[in-house]
């Protein structure tokens, strides 16, 4: 059985609407890859799910629909009925030769599905501002050319270098949508929020009214009732800091709750649960680009929360310090199904669990966390959407680059290569 290299081929679309006949085209991408025009060949239809099919000595064994086509200028064409929401396998046959077969993937989806496409992002990142390597709009562009749709520069205590970084490409065509963040840090430094997407700084706003906040937030700890073992105080101010990044309408995002710093955690676990429970932040970064210590505890708790019924919508960062060269640059990141990356739309769709939590760069040993329903979608579009994908946005990272770096032609070259990405998504989805 011959899996298709999809470098040879180009199956559009891919994604299909569930109980719908849809058209779909294997067109091949040079000669080497040509369908002969004088033979009929055979497809078979397997769905992944839904029907028994045995492997044995190369053959298939169970049932399924099939029926026969005749290539037209070396393309494949026919329409089919693909139900359920499943990956569904279509097996090319040379008739001539039964031994020669060709797979190819299409994923049938239901209606809420139907109609998002899928957006890479890192929702947590540093630059030189705080603790990182690079200034923020290099630290952008090397997103985009590792294959980033969206992200924000979250600098510890810093709301500016996002907005300097949305600045500098301000009137400049580029696909990578960028949004304002920051890593809260108040009170002292032992809190640690994410605040993705908001209009101003909690963190400035924190510093700038320091007294009367601390005053209010110790009186409503006072006012409030937690469970045994929780702290009051913490809890309140960490209930303060999500509910001005939603002032701002920002996501506010619990993260690596389980960093190994200085002997212990960075938060204790009753804490983290109650926080859970409460609903309190919009979204847990189950994996983070430290360490897979953190990550298999984050990961843990997460299981044991969703099992007690809590409702736990997931991101996935790098946390990333550095791009050139990486310090957990492009090592974890977010596969988010949303109808388009304006924030409301990114807001909602996490908290409406359609994302999921990638770690590792190789599909065969990808790590990938969130619901079921998530995971199983994301990891066909790693295989089948994201390498084309990433492929496409390298050149405009570059070019984003060299704009930074003072290039006067960069500016005219990058509207060369606005909505390269837009227009593969629109074959690859059908939308």
């Amino acid at each position: 059985m011959e899996e298709i290299r999809i470098a040879d081929y180009e199956v559009f679309p891919s994604v299909v609407r569930s109980g719908e006949e849809s058209l779909i085209t294997i067109t091949p991408r040079g000669d080497h890859a040509r369908f002969n025009d004088e033979l009929i060949y055979t497809l078979k239809f397997i769905p992944t799910e839904y029907c028994n099919v045995h492997y044995e000595l190369n053959r298939f064994e169970g049932d399924f629909n099939t029926m026969e086509v005749k290539p037209e200028n070396g393309t494949i064409t026919f329409t089919y009925c693909f139900t359920e929401e499943q990956e569904w396998s279509v097996i090319v046959l040379d008739r001539r030769n039964e031994q020669c077969k060709k797979v190819f993937h299409v994923y049938s989806l239901l209606q809420d599905l139907y109609g998002k496409r899928a957006f890479k992002g890192d929702l947590h990142v540093h630059s030189n501002r705080s603790d990182g390597n690079e200034e923020p709009a290099i630290v952008a562009a090397n997103y985009r050319k590792a294959g980033f749709d969206f992200m924000a520069i979250t600098d510890h205590h810093r709301w500016y270098p996002s907005k300097e970084a949305i600045d500098k490409f301000k009137g400049v065509d580029i696909d990578l949508q960028l949004f304002f963040g920051e890593e809260v840090h108040v009170p002292g430094n032992y809190v640690h929020v994410v605040n993705f997407g908001g209009n101003f700084s909690v963190n400035e706003l924190y510093e700038n009214n320091k007294e009367k906040i601390d005053e209010e937030v110790k009186k409503k700890s006072e006012q409030i009732a937690v469970p045994a073992g929780i702290n009051a105080l913490e809890y309140s101010y960490r209930k303060w800091i999500a509910d001005n990044i939603h002032k701002g309408l920002g996501l506010s995002i619990l993260v690596h709750p389980y960093w190994y710093c200085c002997n212990e955690f960075n938060m204790q676990t009753n804490i983290t649960e109650y926080l859970f429970e409460t609903n309190c932040y919009d979204a847990f970064e189950i994996l983070g680009g430290q360490s897979a210590w953190e990550n298999n505890l984050q990961t843990a708790l997460y299981c044991e929360q969703r099992a007690k019924g809590i409702k736990i919508p997931v991101v996935g960062s790098s946390d990333s310090h550095g791009t050139e060269p990486p310090v957990w640059f492009n090592s974890i990141k977010t596969i988010l199904l949303s109808e388009n990356l304006e924030l409301e739309s990114i807001r909602k769709n996490i908290k409406d669990l359609y994302s999921v939590a990638v770690g590792g760069t190789s599909p065969e040993s990808m790590r990938v966390d969130g619901t079921f329903r998530m995971v199983k979608y994301a990891m066909f579009l790693l295989k089948y959407y994201f390498p084309r994908h990433d492929e496409l946005c390298i050149e405009e990272g570059i070019l984003m680059k060299n704009h930074v770096c003072g290039d006067e032609n960069a500016r005219e070259q990058l509207s060369q290569y606005k909505g390269r990405t837009g227009r593969f998504a629109e074959k690859f989805f059908g939308y």
